[in-house]
């Protein structure tokens, strides 16, 4: 049984599924996951082959191209968008207010923050009179906001719930900034997906399963999220909202490229879609 390494943030809704139905092993594959702390523990160990598997945002995979040449490739995408909001002290009535005070991220230059930088720019706020503590993954930031070390933070599922759950506010929405920011993705270096095609497919092919099982068993496809610390309504999305055979959507891609573009961070020349977006190996999965 080959063993593939995986590096990830928090178990996205295909995986938990594929781990609650022991698809992994039934497709051939023994799969070790490491949470990780930041993006860049993920990014620099997917760069270096510690990792062979990295679950990831699209614009943290064009960063890592274009800053460790990572050689890294976009496989297959798990959720159809990111939902994530930018949560705070209720004390802080608006961003404005909240960028006065450090705010915390994992990055400056990839991921999340891109967002927060379009609502800084609309709000008229110059991102670089403004003070951001690197604080590392959602988790992390959840518990820097929970514990009164950090007043902001961009959040994602489940924490966004549990942080309007202890009283902390949201600024701002996702939906309402960038609607078609994609859902998290597989992202491995395209040596390692040459050299272990057979691998890659008995992952995708799990994950696929898992995927399409979810819909059609819908009570337990929400229990099993539940279980694994969604909140219910988020568990309920996810299910409704299951991508359909784990396509890439170019839409996310442009949008990416887009927030990339506004704030001045498009690497050059610009990546090319169709050197990063994989989409003929999950056509063999």
């Amino acid at each position: 049984m080959k063993k593939i390494r995986q590096i990830l943030f928090v178990p996205p809704a295909p995986i938990v599924w594929a781990e609650h139905l022991a698809l992994f092993a039934r497709h051939g594959v023994e799969v070790e996951t490491t949470p990780t702390l930041s993006s860049d523990q993920l990014g620099q160990g997917l760069a270096d082959g510690t990792y062979d598997v990295g679950i990831a945002v699209v614009d943290n995979v064009i960063a890592w191209n274009d800053e460790r040449r990572a050689g890294l490739q976009i496989v297959a995408q798990l959720e159809r968008t990111t939902v994530m909001a930018f949560c705070a002290l209720a004390h802080l009535a608006d961003l404005a207010r909240a960028a006065e005070r450090p705010i915390a991220v994992d990055s400056t230059t990839n991921g999340f923050v891109l967002v927060l930088y379009r609502a800084m720019a609309r709000a008229g706020i110059d991102r670089h009179a403004c003070s951001f503590e690197r604080v590392g993954g959602v988790r992390q930031r959840f518990e820097a906001l929970a514990a009164g070390t950090s007043a902001s933070t961009i959040l994602v599922p489940p924490f966004i719930d549990m942080a309007l759950g202890k009283g902390f506010v949201k600024l701002w929405d996702g939906a309402d900034l960038a609607p078609a920011y994609p859902g998290v993705v597989v992202t491995a270096r395209a040596a390692w997906l040459r050299e272990n095609e057979d691998a890659a497919l008995a992952y995708l092919g799990a994950l696929r399963e898992a995927n399409r099982w979810a819909p059609a068993n819908a009570d337990e496809a929400v229990a099993a999220l539940e279980k694994a610390r969604y909140a219910t309504r988020a568990a309920q999305r996810l299910v409704r909202d299951a991508v359909p055979d784990l396509a890439i959507a170019q839409s996310g891609w442009d949008e990416v490229v887009a927030l990339r573009r506004e704030c001045g961070l498009l690497p050059q020349p610009a990546p090319s879609a169709g050197e990063v977006l994989n989409r003929a190996l999950l056509g063999k999965a």
